[in-house]
């Protein structure tokens, strides 16, 4: 689906508000204050695929806001921005990042933020469920408040199939556009994990290179319904006992993780399909091989059964 806006035809006295409402239907809530409030203009185009959405944003010098009242649990996101004209501002948690032309940054919905550019921009937006990324990606927020580079490698990859995605769209159906959504995401996966820095930030680099390879080894076999901490160690050359201790300072034990990764996994699967695919073999898909005791989980998760989540969407 394609969507654009523009307050090129409004009168000036009506663009701020329209344009505050464009943006929170675009993204969520968020407060917006204009460098020349007569003269600002903004034009905005929309995609969708699946879960995943892509916008391209042209706008005068703005600062967005987002703060605690309008933060809403039912689902959180994040989003991916790679300004190509000036440079942003970005400040949340008591971080801050300064984002140029030719890279991107992670930005998360659920904590108050300020977000600003000075002068008029051009910047592209992927607005990604959290649940989303974190089926794929280890405690993601630590990708927070870092510039990264896509302009070559991995980075670029990422860049340049996403607005590959937005030209072709008008050529691929729903069922396709929604596959290749997590394609996207696959590519921003690895453009995040093959960066240097990750490797050493936070903890030492032995202990990150064997979470790296861990996150590798359960991402390969998240479907097998004997994937266990004996096996992951097994392919890790590590003891199981180390593998834990790997753990320890997470909030998650080994298993509980493996759990909520196939949970989210199921959750991604149910909210895209189109209804062709029973329950059961979403279930089976990702590693579940009783349906009741996955239903059980996936209501414990989320707060209702997969059935009633696959009527909501």
């Amino acid at each position: 689906m394609h969507t654009s806006y523009s307050t090129h035809l409004l009168p000036p006295r009506d663009r701020q508000r329209y344009w505050q409402e464009v943006i929170g239907n675009t993204y969520f809530p968020l407060d917006l204050s204009f460098r020349n409030a007569r003269d600002f203009h903004g034009q905005l185009s929309q995609w969708s695929f699946g879960t995943l959405g892509v916008s391209h944003l042209s706008s005068s010098a703005t600062c967005f806001s987002r703060n605690q009242h309008q933060i809403d649990r039912s689902e959180s996101y994040f989003l991916i921005t790679m300004p190509t004209q000036a440079p942003v501002q970005f400040s949340q948690a008591g971080h801050s990042v300064v984002c140029n032309p030719g890279a991107f940054i992670l930005e998360r919905s659920d904590l108050p933020y300020t977000f600003s550019f000075s002068h008029d921009n051009l910047l592209w937006v992927l607005r990604v469920p959290m649940s989303m990324l974190s089926s794929r990606v280890r405690d993601p927020e630590r990708y927070l408040y870092m510039e990264f580079d896509r302009q070559k490698g991995a980075g670029a990859l990422f860049a340049d199939f996403m607005k590959s995605l937005v030209r072709q769209s008008p050529y691929t159906d729903e069922a396709s556009q929604a596959l290749l959504g997590g394609q996207l995401i696959e590519l921003l996966t690895l453009s995040l994990q093959n960066d240097d820095r990750i490797l050493m930030s936070n903890e030492a680099s032995l202990r990150n290179a064997h979470l790296r390879n861990i996150e590798r080894v359960v991402r390969d076999n998240i479907q097998r319904p004997e994937l266990s901490p004996d096996m992951i160690a097994n392919a890790c050359h590590i003891s199981t006992r180390y593998l834990h201790k790997l753990f320890k300072d997470s909030d998650q034990t080994v298993s509980q993780w493996i759990k909520e990764l196939r949970l989210q996994a199921a959750l991604n699967d149910i909210r895209i399909d189109s209804g062709q695919t029973t329950l059961a073999e979403i279930a089976y898909r990702w590693g579940f091989t009783d349906q009741a005791h996955f239903c059980r989980l996936f209501k414990a998760r989320f707060g209702c059964s997969p059935r009633e989540m696959r009527n909501r969407h």
